[in-house]
C-alpha cells in the first residue's frame, strides 16, 4: 500500500472516531471512501503501432514469456496484468460479463478475439505485486483493425491514468497515428512516457539521431520535456524504471484529494446545521424545513424544464457546430487522404477514422464541459431562495458553491475517466440514485464517441468502393478530391447528423439526471439532519448549551486533522 493510500485511510478512521460521538451524521459515507481507497488501481497502458515490441517489452519485465509476440492485428486484445497467487484469465464480452480460462487456454483466446472486449490476465508474478496499485496493459496496436483500435484505445483514455507509448526506431519518427493518441491523451489530462523501441536493430549513432528528433517532435508538439528511453529486446530494466518514475502518489492524490476535502466540508457543514438546530425555536425548524422541501421541488421542476429545453437550448446548435468542425477537418486533409486513397485504401479508411475520432474527442468533449458548467451554475441558481430564507441556518453562498463545485467535480473525474472510484459504488448504500446517475456519464469516449465511430466504420467500405475504378493517376486524383467534396464529406456529414442527436441528447439528459440527483441528494441530507436533531433536541438534550460547545469542540478537532492532512 502506497503512502498517500495509509495517510487518507488513516485520516478517515480518525475522523469517524472524532464523529463517531455525534449519532446524526451518517459515517457510512467514510467507510465507503475507505474501502475505494483500499481498492483502488491505476491503470497504465502500453501503446503503440503493431510490432513496436509492447509485449517483448512487458514479458521482458516480468522474466516470463508469457505475452504472444507473435499474435497478428486481427487477433489483438488488450490485456491487463494483474497480480494474484492463483493464476487464471478473465476475458471481458461487450456486456460485461466475464469468461475463464486457465493460464494454459491463453493462446486460444486469440482465436475468440472478436468476442471480447479485453482480458485480465491474473498472474503469480512478484514484479506485478511490486507495482501495485499500478495495472499494466498490453494494448493492441494502433494500426490493427479500425473496430479493435477504436474500442481499446477510447476504453483506455478512460480507465488509464498513466501511458507508456513506444514508437520503433524502424520508423523513423513519430507517426500521425501516435501523435494524434498523445494529444487525446494530454485531452483527458493524462501523463505519458516515450520509449524509442528496437533500438538493437540499427546502429548506435543512427539510433541517437533518431532519439534527438523525436525528442525535439515531442517538445514542439507536447512541451515534452522528459527524457526519452531507449528500449530492445532485452529492456526490462528500463520498464522497470519507468514504472518506478511515475509519481503514484501524485496520481493517487489526483483521484482522491477533492473528494476528501468536500467529504470534510459535508461533515463540518452538518455540525453547523446540528448546532443551528438546536439554537433555535421549533416554529423555525419547522420554517427551514418547508424551504427545503421547496427547494427540492424547485431542483426537480428545474430538471424537468431542462431536460425539455435541452434540444432548443444545447443541442442544435452544439451538434451543427461538432458536424461542421469534422467537415472542416476532413477538408483540410484532402491532399493526405488523396495520396493514401491512390496508394493504400486501408490507410485511407484509418485516416478518415482518425480525423472524425480525434475531432470528435475534442468538440464533444469541451462542449459537454462546458453545457455541464451551465447547468450546474443553472440549479445553483435555484438555491437563492433557499440561502435568502435561512439565515439561522449555515446554508449561505459559500455551502451552496462547494456543493457546485463538488458537483462539477464529479462530472469531470466520470467524464475524463477518473472514475475508478465511482466503481465501488454499486456496492455501497451510500448515494445510491447519484451512484446510478453519475454511471450514465462515464466516459464520453465510450458512451457518445464510440457509437458514432461504428457508424463511420460500417460506411467505410461504402466509400472506397470507387478506388477500385483504374484511370491514370493524374486522372484518378481529380476524381478522387471531386468524389471527396462531393460524395464523402457530405455524407459523412448525413451519417453523423442522422445518429449523433440521440446519443448526444441522450448524454445531456443523463447530466441533468446526475447533476439534479447530487443537490437533490445534498438537501435532502440537510432535511433529515434538521428532522432528527430536533427530534433529540425534544426527547433526550437536557443541556443545549453544553450539547453546542460539544459540538464546536468536534469541529475544530475536524479542522485540526484536516489541515494537517489534507492541506499540507
Amino acid at each position: 500500500m502506497i503512502k498517500n493510500q495509509k495517510k487518507f485511510i488513516e485520516y478517515l478512521k480518525s475522523t469517524s472516531d472524532i464523529l463517531s460521538s455525534i449519532s446524526i451524521i451518517d459515517k457510512s459515507k467514510i467507510d465507503t471512501y475507505i474501502e475505494q481507497i483500499k481498492n483502488t488501481e491505476l491503470i497504465v497502458p502500453v501503446v503503440g503501432g503493431f510490432s513496436a515490441g509492447k509485449s517483448t517489452l512487458i514479458n521482458q519485465f516480468l522474466d516470463n514469456k508469457i505475452l504472444s509476440t507473435s499474435v497478428t492485428p486481427e487477433t489483438a486484445l488488450a490485456t491487463e496484468l494483474r497480480y494474484n497467487q492463483n493464476e487464471y484469465v478473465e476475458a471481458i464480452k461487450k456486456d460485461d460479463t466475464i469468461d475463464r480460462y486457465e493460464i494454459s487456454e491463453l493462446e486460444n483466446l486469440k482465436e475468440k478475439a472478436k468476442n471480447y472486449q479485453y482480458i485480465k490476465l491474473y498472474l503469480n508474478n512478484q514484479k506485478l505485486k511490486d507495482i501495485e496499485p499500478l495495472i499494466l496493459v498490453d494494448m493492441p496496436g494502433f494500426d490493427a483493425p479500425i473496430e479493435h483500435h477504436n474500442q481499446a484505445i477510447l476504453n483506455y483514455l478512460n480507465k488509464g491514468i498513466y501511458f507508456i507509448i513506444l514508437t520503433s526506431v524502424e520508423d523513423g519518427n513519430i507517426t500521425k497515428s501516435i501523435l494524434r493518441e498523445i494529444t487525446n491523451i494530454m485531452e483527458f489530462g493524462k501523463d505519458f512516457s516515450f520509449c524509442l523501441s528496437k533500438t538493437n536493430l540499427k546502429p548506435q549513432s543512427e539510433v541517437l539521431q533518431i532519439k534527438d528528433k523525436i525528442q525535439e517532435q515531442l517538445e514542439d508538439e507536447f512541451d515534452f520535456k522528459k527524457e526519452l528511453i531507449l528500449t530492445d529486446n532485452t529492456s526490462g530494466k528500463e520498464l522497470e524504471k519507468i514504472l518506478k518514475d511515475i509519481d503514484v502518489e501524485n496520481l493517487f492524490e489526483k483521484i482522491f484529494l477533492d473528494d476528501l476535502k468536500f467529504n470534510h466540508i459535508e461533515n463540518e457543514s452538518s455540525i453547523n446545521t446540528i448546532i443551528s438546530t438546536l439554537k433555535v425555536s421549533k416554529d423555525e425548524v419547522a420554517k427551514i424545513i418547508n424551504e427545503l422541501k421547496n427547494s427540492v421541488k424547485n431542483i426537480l421542476n428545474k430538471k424537468q424544464q431542462m431536460i425539455e429545453e435541452a434540444e432548443d437550448r444545447y443541442s442544435n446548435t452544439n451538434i451543427d457546430g461538432i458536424i461542421n468542425k469534422v467537415a472542416n477537418e476532413l477538408n483540410s486533409q484532402k491532399e493526405t487522404l488523396v495520396s493514401y486513397a491512390i496508394s493504400n485504401p486501408n490507410n485511407f479508411s484509418q485516416e478518415i477514422n482518425e480525423i472524425v475520432k480525434n475531432t470528435l474527442i475534442y468538440e464533444i468533449r469541451n462542449r459537454i464541459k462546458d453545457i455541464s458548467n451551465n447547468i450546474v451554475d443553472d440549479f445553483k441558481i435555484e438555491l437563492k431562495n433557499l440561502s435568502s430564507n435561512s439565515n439561522n441556518f449555515e446554508f449561505d453562498n459559500t455551502w451552496i458553491e462547494k456543493v457546485s463545485e463538488n458537483t462539477i467535480n464529479l462530472l469531470e473525474k466520470a467524464q475524463n475517466g477518473l472514475n475508478t472510484y465511482l466503481e465501488h459504488r454499486k456496492n455501497s448504500s451510500v448515494d445510491t440514485r447519484v451512484y446510478k446517475a453519475v454511471t450514465t456519464v462515464l466516459g464520453i469516449t465510450t458512451s457518445v464517441i464510440n457509437p458514432l465511430l461504428e457508424i463511420v466504420i460500417i460506411f467505410l467500405p461504402e466509400i472506397i468502393n470507387f478506388l477500385t475504378a483504374k484511370s491514370k493517376e493524374k486522372k484518378q486524383k481529380d476524381e478522387i478530391l471531386n468524389k471527396i467534396s462531393t460524395s464523402i464529406i457530405p455524407e459523412l456529414k448525413r451519417k453523423l447528423r442522422d445518429s449523433l442527436p440521440s446519443v448526444f441528447d441522450e448524454y445531456l439528459k443523463n447530466t441533468i439526471e446526475t447533476i439534479s440527483q447530487e443537490f437533490e441528494s445534498q438537501l435532502e441530507q440537510k432535511q433529515q439532519e434538521i428532522i432528527t436533531t430536533q427530534q433529540e433536541k425534544e426527547d433526550s438534550i437536557k443541556d443545549i448549551e453544553q450539547e453546542i460547545l460539544k459540538l464546536e469542540t468536534i469541529k475544530k478537532e475536524l479542522q485540526t486533522l484536516t489541515t494537517q492532512n489534507l492541506y499540507r
